[in-house]
């Protein structure tokens, strides 16, 4: 009978406990790749599209009537030299201006009261003692104007007035004893003379007091400012206006009306107040009769990479995946999303095995796959295409783990990631229509009201922040200047 030895036994446990690490060390594939650096691309893919902002401006005759009422009073012409034609003259403003509007036209009816005074001389004889008589007398009329309107490239209203006027309840006279002369046939031509005078100046406050580049200067500057639209998604929206249009001015039901049309690129980000340069700098006006009132308004939904990474930890985290009808296995123990220029990176934490014969391969450590995401519109989600290893992970599964590089696991996974951003589109979209819906002031004097009525996917990129996705909002502003 053989009998082993002590020293016999421990040497042959040696040798096989030397062989058991061997085999469990060449068992084992160890993954250590190395995960690809978190980076962004210096330009994101989505550049916005030009909107046009056309605003449907409206200026109610009544606010115009007011506002040259308030200013203009008193006296409106003075003659007080005597000696040139023995008549001095003065005009005042009497009562009410009125203003009516018809198409392109602007009728103002002005309520005067003039004071006048004559001198008559006389002398029988070129040797005779002349007489002299001076007399004052005070008078209504009422001066009619016809001004046709239009737009000049400065943002002014150029108006070009023609003047008439009829006498009003007191006609002009003096009294010379018992004598009443009337001196309508006196005045008549003087006043006459003075029309164009009159009109002229009419022109200059109809354009001093409507001139409109001070209203589109401010609203040009506060369009710039970024506006907060909630504190919890630190959602902003801003406006780079690039050009100004309007429509040619026309009178309709008591106001003037006219479209503003600022071409801007409009966006709405969830991503903190945006670094906005303000220019100040006002473009001249282009006259255009062709303006629609439709605007167009991006907004951005946000995901940050930690909320992404949470979302494919839910997705895929502990979930174990066969192939070869049952003979290999990998589950996913952990994973995080982070961005590569364009691409998503996924790391998978796994743990797998493949069987072959007799023996059993197990696979330890870290995957990265890379993807492009894409909007996918029949789930409102952020989805991947093209999915694969990054390179550095498939060199090294093509040299340790053959059977999970030939399989369809980056397929699997592929289809199974999902980012939904309906709800955070869905709260961007009601934030700005609760914005627009309510009526707000850009300026003390413009009021602005608007809707959203629809909303189309543009894009998906990549920024420092997360994954935004950003779908154009279509819709409508309005604004009406309610003071002057």
């Amino acid at each position: 009978m053989f009998r082993l030895t002590t020293l016999q036994f421990v040497f042959i446990l040696i040798v096989l406990s030397s062989l058991l690490v061997f085999q469990a060390c060449s068992s084992t594939a160890c993954l250590d790749t190395t995960a690809p650096p978190a980076t962004v691309a210096h330009a994101p893919v989505y550049q916005p599209k030009l909107s046009s902002i056309s605003i449907p401006v409206s200026i109610p005759l009544s606010a115009i009537e007011d506002k040259l009422n308030q200013e203009v009073q008193g006296t409106l012409y003075k003659d007080d030299n005597l000696a040139d034609d023995d008549l001095m003259v003065t005009v005042l403003k009497k009562g009410r201006m009125t203003i009516r509007a018809e198409k392109d036209k602007l009728y103002f009816s002005i309520p005067l009261q003039v004071y006048a005074k004559g001198r008559w001389q006389w002398g029988p004889c070129k040797s005779c003692p002349s007489f002299s008589k001076t007399e004052a007398t005070s008078f209504d009329m009422v001066v009619q104007t016809e001004s046709r309107f239009g737009l000049t490239d400065d943002y002014k209203v150029n108006t070009i007035t023609s003047s008439s006027f009829e006498w009003g309840n007191t006609k002009p006279y003096i009294t010379l004893g018992p004598l009443k002369i009337g001196l309508a046939r006196f005045i008549e031509p003087a006043m006459k003379q003075q029309m164009n005078t009159i009109a002229r100046q009419l022109d200059k406050e109809i354009q001093n007091r409507l001139n409109l580049r001070q209203y589109v200067a401010d609203t040009w500057v506060q369009l710039q400012k970024p506006v907060k639209l909630d504190n919890n998604l630190n959602a902003w929206l801003t406006v780079s206006p690039q050009e100004v249009r309007m429509a040619p001015l026309y009178a309709h039901n008591g106001s003037l009306h006219t479209r503003l049309g600022i071409s801007s690129f409009i966006q709405v980000s969830t991503d903190g107040k945006p670094k906005a340069q303000v220019n100040q700098t006002l473009p001249r006006l282009i006259i255009d009769s062709r303006l629609s009132d439709d605007i167009q308004i991006g907004l951005t939904a946000t995901v940050p990479y930690t909320q992404a990474s949470s979302l494919l930890q839910q997705q895929v985290a502990n979930q174990t995946y066969t192939f070869d009808d049952g003979k290999s296995q990998l589950t996913v123990k952990d994973a995080a999303i982070t961005p590569s220029g364009e691409q998503l990176i996924l790391m998978l934490d796994v743990d797998g095995k493949t069987k072959a014969g007799l023996f059993t391969k197990k696979l330890v450590g870290k995957i990265y796959l890379r993807g492009t995401p894409y909007y996918d519109a029949q789930t409102a989600s952020i989805k991947l295409r093209d999915v694969d290893y990054d390179l550095d992970t498939k060199d090294m599964l093509l040299s340790t783990a053959n059977w999970l590089a030939k399989n369809k696991f980056k397929d699997m996974i592929q289809n199974q990631v999902n980012i939904p951003v309906q709800s955070q589109l869905t709260e961007v979209r009601n934030m700005l229509q609760h914005t627009l819906n309510q009526q707000g002031r850009l300026h003390e004097s413009v009021l602005l009201r608007g809707a959203v009525s629809e909303l189309a996917l543009e894009n998906v990129y990549l920024s420092p922040a997360g994954i935004q996705a950003v779908v154009n909002a279509r819709g409508t502003l309005t604004a009406t200047i309610d003071k002057l």
